[in-house]
C-alpha cells in the first residue's frame, strides 16, 4: 500500500512540474508571459460580467485605439474618451451579461501581446424602458501593451 501511494505522490509530482497549458486545446503553454497576458482576459471577463467600469477602466490604456472591424473606414474609429462613454452605457443600459471566452492564442513580444479568443455572450439590455436579450459570438484579438510593469489593453475590446 505504501508503495502504491508513493507512486501516486511520485505521479502527482511530475504532473505538476509540467509546463500547464492555459486553453482547453493544450496550445497555449503557461509560461509566467501567457500567464500575465491571460490574468487581464481574465479580469477582463470579470468585470464585463460584473459590469464593473472602474475595473474596466483600470485594464485598458489611454492609448487605445478600436477600429470597429473596419481597417478601411476610419470614420467609425474611436479612443479611449469614447470608450469611456461605451462604458457607461454598459453601466447605464445592461441589466445583465454573461460573457465566456475560450482562449485560442496568446502571443507575446518584448512589451507587446496579443490574445486571440472567442466569446459567447448574452446580455440583457434596458433600451426605452423596455428589456430585450440578445446574444452574440465572435473570434477577436485583445492587443495589448506593457505600460509601468503592467498590461493594459491598447484594442481589441
Amino acid at each position: 500500500m505504501q508503495r502504491v501511494l508513493a507512486m501516486m505522490a511520485m505521479a502527482t509530482v511530475m504532473a505538476a512540474c509540467g509546463p500547464g497549458y492555459l486553453d482547453v486545446d493544450k496550445k497555449v503553454v503557461a509560461t509566467d508571459a501567457n500567464r500575465a497576458v491571460f490574468s487581464v482576459l481574465q479580469r477582463y471577463q470579470a468585470a464585463i460580467e460584473n459590469k464593473d467600469v472602474d475595473a474596466l477602466k483600470s485594464l485598458v490604456s489611454t492609448r487605445y485605439h478600436e477600429n470597429a472591424g473596419t481597417t478601411d473606414n476610419a470614420a467609425d474609429d474611436y479612443g479611449y474618451d469614447q470608450l469611456l462613454q461605451r462604458l457607461a452605457m454598459l453601466r447605464d443600459n445592461v441589466k445583465k451579461v454573461q460573457l465566456k471566452l475560450k482562449l485560442l492564442d496568446i502571443q507575446v513580444s518584448g512589451n507587446e501581446a496579443s490574445a486571440d479568443y472567442q466569446y459567447f455572450g448574452r446580455v440583457l439590455l434596458s433600451e426605452g424602458g423596455v428589456d430585450s436579450y440578445r446574444t452574440w459570438d465572435d473570434f477577436k484579438r485583445m492587443t495589448l501593451a506593457r505600460e509601468q510593469g503592467q498590461w493594459k489593453i491598447v484594442g481589441g475590446l
